[in-house]
């Protein structure tokens, strides 16, 4: 008999310019209030913590002092690219999560609309360095 191979995924880890805002902007925005772990790698100059909301999602941020941005601002232009380019989070009502976010402090890259498959709703933004960040409510 074979184990099972579904894995749940455990994280996402994202850089960042400036941990503090990060993590204020993931706990105040998407709820990921529980510090699992915060830790300094100095021989990289790195340091960062990884944080778990209410759902049991944890994310894990890093900033690297002298590290750059490269996210595209688009998710389409994001596929050009090798590599994770969003992450995305279930809302039971996109809009409303659209606006609360915004509001916390995410920039629009594509206002709520409809999927090609006419039933799941989706939007985009980025968190403060531009990472970008999908919301979906799927039909059904």
């Amino acid at each position: 008999m074979h184990a099972s191979t579904d894995m749940p995924i455990d994280h996402a880890g994202t850089s960042v310019a400036d941990l503090d805002r990060a993590e204020a902007f993931y706990r105040d925005v998407f709820g990921f209030r529980e510090v699992e772990d915060r830790f300094t790698l100095a021989q990289f100059d790195m340091r960062g913590a990884v944080l778990r909301n209410g759902a049991g999602a944890r994310i894990e941020l890093f900033e690297k002092r002298g590290s750059v941005g490269f996210r595209p601002a688009d998710p389409n232009g994001g596929a050009a690219f090798h590599g994770w380019f969003q992450l995305a989070f279930a809302a039971p009502d996109v809009p409303a999560a659209f606006a609360r976010v915004v509001a916390g402090g995410a920039s629009v890259i594509k206002p709520p609309f409809v999927a090609p498959d006419g039933r799941t709703t989706v939007a985009f933004v980025a968190d403060p360095d531009g990472n970008l960040i999908e919301l979906i409510e799927r039909a059904g």
